[in-house]
Parts: structure tokens; C-alpha cells; sequence
């Protein structure tokens, strides 16, 4: 069971501070660049033909996956490398990384940055069976274990 509350629209761009691994999310990404991104973290490396083909079901052209994946180099999401006369694309950023900076700012607009009011809401706003509300549980008592 996986509760991710996010706007596809609002995610990212990346500036990685050289030997601390430090993170720092700026800019956002649309709707179209996450699922780009989706192929990227699935396929390791790409060529773009071969995530245009991944995004078949969209409609999209060729032209329009090549454009998305140079904003997302652009916004330091993605990156490339070249192997002869192709570019090889691959996701500079984990998805944990992504979805974690997109919670983030959810709970910040929305609850003022409560995570509890955010809980909160979702257990009064969501029907949760039996099994979800166990898993809910072990994974608070986790936390209070490991942060407590």
C-alpha cells in the first residue's frame, strides 16, 4: 500500500553540491516530463527512440520525447551521454528523491508543513480496509522505534 499525494506538475530540477550528495530540488517539471522521468527510472538508459516507444500510448511523436528529454537535461533531471551518433538519456535523480521533495511541498501548501494534519486528513478523507489501517500502524510504530 502506497499513499503518495503529489501534483505531477510540480517536481524538480537538481543541483548536486560535489562530495556531500546533497540534494537541492528548484524547479518543477510538468505532467508530460514526470512520465518521461517514470520511463527513465524504469529503463536505466535509453536511447530516445526507445523511451518514445515506451511512450506509444501517449501519441506523442518522436520530435515531441526528444524535446521533453532536453528540458529535463536542461533542468538537471535527466542527463545523457554519447555513444557514436546517439544520445544515451538516463534519470540524474531518483524517484524516492523526486516523490519525497513532491510530498514535501504537498504538506507545506495544503497543512502548513503538518505531516499529522496531513495524516489526519487522509484517514478521516480515505475508506481504508483492515489491512491498510495494519500497515499504516506498523509503519508509525517503525518510525517511533527508529526516530523515538
Amino acid at each position: 500500500m502506497t499513499f503518495i499525494y503529489y501534483s505531477c506538475n510540480t517536481i524538480l530540477s537538481i543541483t548536486t553540491i560535489i562530495g556531500y550528495g546533497v540534494v537541492i530540488l528548484k524547479q518543477k517539471i510538468s505532467t508530460a516530463e514526470w512520465k518521461v522521468m517514470e520511463v527513465l527510472w524504469e529503463g536505466k538508459e535509453l536511447l530516445a527512440s526507445e523511451v518514445a516507444q515506451a511512450l506509444e500510448d501517449t501519441g506523442w511523436s518522436d520530435r515531441t520525447v526528444r524535446t521533453l528529454l532536453s528540458r529535463l537535461v536542461k533542468k538537471g533531471v535527466a542527463g545523457y551521454r554519447v555513444e557514436g551518433r546517439s544520445y544515451i538519456y538516463y534519470a540524474v535523480i531518483s524517484k524516492d528523491e523526486c516523490i519525497k521533495k513532491e510530498n514535501r511541498d504537498f504538506i507545506n501548501k495544503i497543512f502548513n508543513g503538518s505531516v499529522k494534519e496531513f495524516m489526519a486528513s487522509l484517514i478521516k478523507n480515505e475508506n481504508l480496509t483492515r489491512d491498510e489501517i495494519k500497515e499504516l500502524r506498523e509503519l508509525l510504530d517503525k518510525k517511533g522505534e527508529r526516530d523515538g
